[in-house]
């Protein structure tokens, strides 16, 4: 079985529609629905935006449903022209770039002392088909310049408000992860919210070929 975390229902709703035997649940408060996709059976929880919500909802799925592995995927901007709107990437590893400690010890930014890491890993074995890139998270929509110099500081050319927080909860409960990210938004190719508003729909109808694809493919 297959968990799978949506942070908005509109990025999920196309994959819903080609699942087999969906039913609508609630996991805590949260909208949940099971199935079946390419004949593997799935826990979908939409988890609401932001770190909190996706932990949170990461550490419930895996707690009561116990899956073979983690699936996130969703809408994100890209940070410069390495991405490329309405494309979609797999993530080999994310941070959170909103976690900062160097102005109390000399460690880099995004730097956790338990994990001892600045990136927590994500799975890529199986899915030569998408192009890879480099994740990072915060609790916030980042359309200004230095923030955008911050992540590509670290190396990463996609940022969202989940993905990193959902890798540290899977890495703590040794849980395997796929993260499939689409591209709403570039900075630099016009206002990004508009830009997300008008390629919401655009991408979440590209996902359920791409997942379909993935849940195929991935090996651990």
């Amino acid at each position: 079985m297959i968990g799978i975390i949506v942070a908005l229902k509109s990025e999920s709703e196309e994959l819903l529609k080609k699942a087999e035997n969906v039913k609508e649940f609630k996991v805590l408060d949260k909208k949940a629905y099971s199935g079946k996709i390419e004949n593997k059976d799935f826990i979908l929880v939409i988890s609401g935006i932001g770190k909190v919500s996706a932990a949170l909802t990461t550490q419930v799925v895996i707690d009561k449903f116990r899956p073979e592995y983690v699936l996130n995927f969703g809408t994100c901007g890209g940070m410069n022209n390495d991405v490329k709107v309405l494309n979609y990437y797999v993530i080999e590893k994310c941070c959170q770039y909103d976690f900062d400690l160097t102005d109390l010890e000399d460690v880099p930014l995004g730097y956790i002392q338990e994990y001892d890491t600045v990136f927590f890993p994500s799975s890529t074995s199986g899915l030569d088909f998408l192009e890879k890139s480099t994740l990072a998270s915060a609790d916030k929509f980042t359309s200004k310049e230095k923030d955008v110099l911050t992540i590509n500081s670290l190396g990463c050319s996609i940022c969202d408000m989940e993905g990193a927080a959902i890798a540290q909860v899977c890495l703590s409960n040794k849980m395997p992860l796929v993260i499939i990210k689409g591209i709403s938004d570039v900075y630099g190719s016009g206002v990004e919210s508009e830009q997300f508003f008008r390629n919401l729909k655009t991408v979440g109808q590209g996902f359920p070929s791409i997942i379909k694809k993935v849940i195929n493919n991935i090996k651990f």
